[in-house]
């Protein structure tokens, strides 16, 4: 391992809280991905793997939103995935340790996942990381992604640099084309979401379409909807992926401790 990379392990393993408070409390930039991830997955995926998984929740959420799939997350932040493991862990679900270019996940995967994260992949290392990705997606697969947009990144570097990852590069259309290219796959989706700021954020689907689908009623793109269905999810105390927040609470405290997440929301 390089010693960038060994830097940028530690600065996750050493960002717990901050996943943990994004898991018990909610966090509005997850939710936004979320409604792309459901709009956009394949039927019937048989695997998904998520590419930068950090502690489990999102893959956690798919193995409950598809029962049937075998989910993998991958991470290289060993503490995240011991976090993981804790809290996550059942027959479907499994962690592994390390880099998509390192070749440690195997077979075809019929969504792949990477939820900010593709921005913190140094330009250098996109080649391995596109190939594999092309090896590792099934022939109907699909590739989802959100990351924030280069207006958004400008923002947080002359406003809160404290907010900037070691490897936090922009990301754009052009980008977004090269991935396709490189990975054997249609741009499907590219679009600007408003999470906090208008266009602060960016969401990407690839893949294949074959012939042609009647459309169905389309995802209503107005932000007051989105935030509104946010709201509903993470209130509702009959949503079966999202238990309340005293659940979610609960859980941190049952199998990491209280000390791991204290009860308060302004950690």
């Amino acid at each position: 391992m390089s010693q960038s990379l060994q830097e940028i392990k530690t600065y996750y393993d050493n960002h717990i809280t901050g996943k943990l408070k994004g898991f018990v409390e909610g966090n509005l930039r997850i939710e936004c991905a979320w409604q792309t991830i459901e709009k956009w997955m394949p039927k019937n995926p048989q695997r998904i793997l998520e590419v930068g998984c950090g502690i489990g929740d999102i893959c956690w959420r798919m193995t409950r939103r598809w029962p049937e799939s075998e989910v993998v997350g991958l991470d290289i932040s060993s503490k995240s995935l011991q976090i993981a493991q804790q809290l996550f862990s059942s027959p479907r679900l499994s962690f592994v340790e390390g880099t998509l270019g390192e070749s440690v996940v195997t077979g075809k995967f019929d969504l792949i996942v990477l939820m900010d994260v593709y921005e913190h992949i140094a330009v250098a290392d996109r080649p391995t990381l596109h190939q594999t990705l092309r090896e590792v997606r099934s022939d109907q697969g699909r590739i989802i992604l959100s990351f924030p947009t280069p207006r958004h990144l400008a923002l947080l570097r002359q406003h809160q640099p404290d907010q900037i990852q070691p490897v936090d590069e922009n990301v754009n259309v052009a980008t977004i084309l090269a991935l396709a290219e490189d990975t054997d796959t249609q741009i499907l989706l590219y679009q600007e979401v408003d999470v906090w700021h208008e266009g602060d954020y960016a969401h990407a689907v690839l893949g294949k379409r074959d012939g042609w689908v009647t459309a169905t009623n389309s995802f209503s793109a107005n932000s007051r909807g989105i935030k509104r269905r946010i709201r509903q999810l993470l209130l509702d105390k009959t949503q079966p992926l999202i238990p309340p927040r005293s659940q979610r609470l609960a859980l941190v405290h049952e199998r990491l401790g209280s000390e791991a997440y204290p009860n308060r929301n302004n950690i």
